[in-house]
Order: C-alpha cells, then structure tokens, then sequence
C-alpha cells in the first residue's frame, strides 16, 4: 500500500477563510486516510513530503470544459478522428498541470477518451463526460447553415462530433439512454440558443418541449445521475427548473426572480466567462463579425449582474470555462482572473472545489481535504484564500501536483 504524508503545510479546509496550521494529511492506496493535528502515525515505507509552510489545498475542478475542439468553433465532424484525439491528449495534459485534477466535459468526449486515461495512454484529470449533447433541429448546437442538409457521411447530423440531433420524446429517451450505455457520467442538452454561432433564421428563447425536457431527466435518473443544460434565457431556465435540471451552463440573460429560483430548486449556476473574453480578445484573429463581438460583450456584461444576483440569493455558484481547443484551453486559470472583483478569494475557490464537487454528485470524494477522499493535491506557493492570483501563474507557484495518491510534478 502506497502511502504519503504531508507535514508542514497550511491547509485548505471546507468551510474555513483561512489556511489551517498544525495538521498533517496522511494519503494510503490512493485516498486521504487521515487529517489531523501532527504527529500522524507514520507506518515503515511511507514517504514523506514536507511542503515547506506552503498551501496543501485540493485540486481543481473545472465544470464545464470541452477537450475535442481543434479551434474556436465547435464544427469539426471532417476533421479525421486521430487529430481530434491528439488534440484533447493536449488538452487533457494541460489540465492536469494547470492543476485541474477533475473536469466534468459538457460534449464531446466518450468512453474512447475514458480508456486513453484509465491505461496511462494520456495523462490528464479525472474525467466526467457527457458523450454527445442532445440538441433540437436547430438548437444551439446543431451547427449547419441554411445551406447544409447532410453531414460529410451523408447523414442528418449537427457537423459537430460534440452533439447529436434528436427531436420528440422517443429521440430524446434513446439519445439519452445511448449516451447513458455507453457511460456518460451526466446527460448535456441545449435548452436555448447560443451567443457565439446564433441561428440565421431565428434565434430560439427556449429548446425542446416540456415533455423532452422531462424525458432527458427522467432518463438520466433511471442511472442515478442528472442532466447539465446549456441554456441562457429566463424562460429557458424555468423551463429547465420545472423539468428538474440539475445544472444551469450560462445563464446570462436571466432575470433576478429567475435566479433566485434557481436555488430554490435545489440546482447549481455555472458561469463561464473566460469562454466569452477569449473571443472577444480573439476576435480580429478569428473573423469574428462585429454584431457578434458586441453579443459577446453585452453577455458578459449580463452575466456579471447575474453572478451578483447568485450571490444574494445563496445559489450555489460553480466554476467552468468552455473553452474550445487546446490553444483555448491555455486561458483556462484565467477563469479564477474573471471573478476576482465577483467574489472573495475563498468563495471562488470553493466554486471550483467543494461546490464543483457537490454539484457533480462527488461530495466528499472530491474537491476536499478530508478522510475518505481521493487523494486528488496541489502545493501551491502563497495563498489562495486571500489571493485567489497565485493560481494564475502554475509555472511559479504550483509546485506539487498529485492524483489518486499518484504525484505528477513535484518541486518540493
């Protein structure tokens, strides 16, 4: 049994403002095994790792990330397979040594990107994916234009390995139960249009009926588990609630009543914000049109009053990014820079630890110091419950990495 204790640290601890000193954290076979004033007892072969009075925290989680895009749009079905799947080899690299030692991914990776990670193939976080997001005849992620009918494969599909079309309960259930067999953690949809790629006919306020709403549920918790919803109306989002989503991707237009109505249901909000700067910072680069850098703009905007409007209400705020391909995926961190004049230093972290975790049905597993949890670890230099920035720069302050008990960098 592999066992590692740390000593000498300042704890990152649920519920507290400030670093914990005087604890030690023993890891065995993977999990915590204990948190405790020290001396711990420390049995012959354990190895022992002294973090210098630096921060022993949990690792990150990113909530909503997509890992199969080459680039900023989502369009990618003639890309050939194996370029996709070195992309998100990258992309999933990159995480981890970022410090993001779980992401829950909101459409595009499977069972295949699964079994890349569980043989030591690529080397990445814990991976929580939704296979294929469900979507409507032109929802927000069927991404044809007017004048494509078919996929390359000469079928009727949304030209995105990230989705699949279904439309009607009966589509709905067997999308969901596909993706469910073939070991989707959680059902995604889209429930709204979107900010980036608006539909050039009309732009939907909400997708799917009521009844496809409440199938997709009902399915997903046939399996114990729960749907995400990519959605930014208010009327969206209520129809969400009613249906029983779990989790809210977006929301930027959505009014105060709605919010708060959010919490009452039991649900979590995902914000993600960096997604959006990084289109506007990119978009002379991109060929992005002015209507939709000032869309992108005016929902970043709303999306701060919304934040706000959570924070009042006490709706639990989670962290995600949904950045698109992995020279995207470099502005990840910057997610944590987005809300720094949001919200206090701890309460962010706590979004992308304990709250992420709860959120993901992983509550006292992951996202925490804690007996029984996985053995998920940074040692960071300063401190994050005061300044949220030093998880900004990892090349300088994050000095230890660890996953499952496994170390993956150590600077110590």
């Amino acid at each position: 049994m592999a066992r590692t204790l740390f000593r000498n640290a300042r704890l990152v601890l649920d519920g507290q403002d400030r670093l914990q000193d005087g604890l030690e954290l023993l890891v065995e076979d993977g999990l915590i095994h204990a948190v405790g004033p020290g001396p711990l007892p420390q049995a012959p072969g354990t190895a022992v790792i002294d973090a210098g009075r630096r921060t022993l925290m949990p690792g990150l989680i990113d909530a909503h990330a997509h890992i199969t895009g080459l680039s900023l749009t989502p369009k990618n079905i003639a890309v050939p397979p194996g370029e996709i799947a070195m992309a998100s080899v990258r992309y999933l690299r990159n995480c981890l040594m970022d410090g993001f030692t779980t992401i829950r991914e909101a459409g595009g990776a499977d069972h295949g990107t699964a079994r890349l990670l569980a043989d030591g193939t690529a080397i990445g976080p814990r991976l929580f994916y939704s296979g294929k997001a469900l979507t409507q005849t032109g929802g927000g992620a069927d991404f044809r234009t007017p004048d494509e009918h078919l996929d390359p494969c000469g079928h009727v599909g949304p030209f995105s390995i990230m989705s699949v079309i279904a439309d009607g309960v009966d589509e709905i259930r067997r999308a969901a139960r596909e993706e469910l067999r073939k070991g989707a953690a959680q059902i995604k949809l889209f429930a709204s249009g979107g900010v980036v790629f608006p539909s050039e006919g009309h732009a939907t306020r909400y997708e799917f009926s009521d009844a496809e709403l409440r199938a997709a549920v009902e399915e997903a918790e046939a399996r114990g588990t729960y749907v995400m919803a990519h959605v930014y109306t208010d009327e969206g989002v209520r129809r969400c609630l009613a249906a029983g989503v779990r989790s809210i991707e977006h929301a930027n237009f959505v009014s105060e009543e709605t919010v708060a109505m959010i919490g009452a249901a039991g649900a979590y909000l995902v914000p993600t914000f960096i997604s959006l700067v990084q289109r506007v910072e990119s978009a002379a680069e991109h060929g992005l049109a002015p209507g939709i850098v000032a869309n992108l703009q005016r929902t970043i905007a709303r999306g701060r009053q919304v934040y706000a409007w959570a924070r009042r209400h006490g709706v639990p705020i989670g962290l995600g990014t949904d950045l698109w391909g992995p020279e995207a995926q470099l502005a990840q961190l910057r997610e944590f820079e987005m809300r720094r004049d949001l919200d206090t230093p701890a309460a962010i972290l706590r979004s992308a630890t304990v709250t992420n975790a709860a959120l993901m049905m992983q509550a006292g597993k992951l996202g925490t110091l804690a007996a029984g949890a996985c053995a998920d670890l940074l040692v960071v230099d300063g401190d994050p419950l005061s300044d949220i920035g030093v998880l900004l720069d990892p090349q300088r302050h994050l000095k230890l990495i660890m996953k499952d008990g496994q170390l993956y960098k150590n600077e110590l």
